[in-house]
């Protein structure tokens, strides 16, 4: 079986590590994710390679008190970036529009796949990574890190060597996600996948994420402010 199709099945979030990422393999992973697709070859995204301890405590913070941000000896932040579109528009001689909502779809694509191709890069070469959603405070990530305007993190991705061992977690049967020529299976039919994954979890997780007082409905309001101080055009 390819290596790649393997190394998916082996993937497991790791949040301790037991040492640094080399220097010659920090520039393999980031030129991994370099070379993932990209709408129109436009790569509007930038990636942020953080070591400083002192910055990745208070990146720990600024995502939830997550102590394997604070001790992760390496931690790249994948972020929308149209300021460096907007600016190399403006010097070929084409105005541009207010980034706006389709700019953020396509740019959160783009930072997704290359995200996930320089996470199977660092596991192909014998490390541990644990994605980081940044989204949910990324004005305060944006901060500091010192991004200017039209640049919002998205993502972020651990990395280093593996200090622990943990086994895989399940996935959703294939049942509850492919529908060949279309949807497939009703929704209440794959939800009966969906329950089964989680079980005796289940109500704790869904109270959490999708309840009307859960984190993804808080989250909202905190994006779109965020989106509109940092100058896109958000509804």
């Amino acid at each position: 079986m390819p290596c790649v199709v393997e190394a998916t099945k082996r993937h497991r979030s790791i949040r301790a590590y037991s040492g640094p990422v080399e220097e010659e393999h920090v520039n393999l992973i980031i030129e991994a994710a370099r070379r993932a697709p990209t709408a129109w070859n436009l790569m509007p995204v930038s990636i942020q390679a953080v070591t400083d301890p002192s910055l990745l405590e208070k990146l720990g913070d600024a995502v939830g008190g997550q102590e394997h941000v604070r001790k992760a000896p390496l931690f790249l932040v994948f972020s929308i970036d149209y300021a460096k579109v907007v600016e190399a528009s403006k010097a070929s001689g084409v105005e541009p529009a207010e980034p706006g909502l389709g700019h953020v779809v396509a740019a959160l694509v783009d930072a997704g796949i290359m995200v996930g191709w320089a996470g199977l890069a660092a596991e192909d070469l014998g490390y541990g990574v644990a994605f980081i959603a940044v989204y949910g405070n990324p004005c305060r990530v944006a901060e500091i890190l010192g991004l200017p305007p039209l640049v919002v993190p998205v993502v972020g991705l651990a990395i280093g060597k593996p200090g622990e061992d943990p086994a895989p977690r399940p996935r959703q049967p294939l049942d509850s996600m492919l529908g060949l020529n279309g949807y497939g299976k009703s929704p209440e039919e794959k939800a009966q996948g969906v329950q089964a994954v989680y079980g005796q979890r289940a109500q704790r997780l869904f109270s959490i994420v999708t309840s009307r007082e859960g984190y993804l409905a808080k989250l909202s309001s905190q994006i779109l402010e965020c989106l509109r101080s940092r100058g896109f055009k958000a509804p």
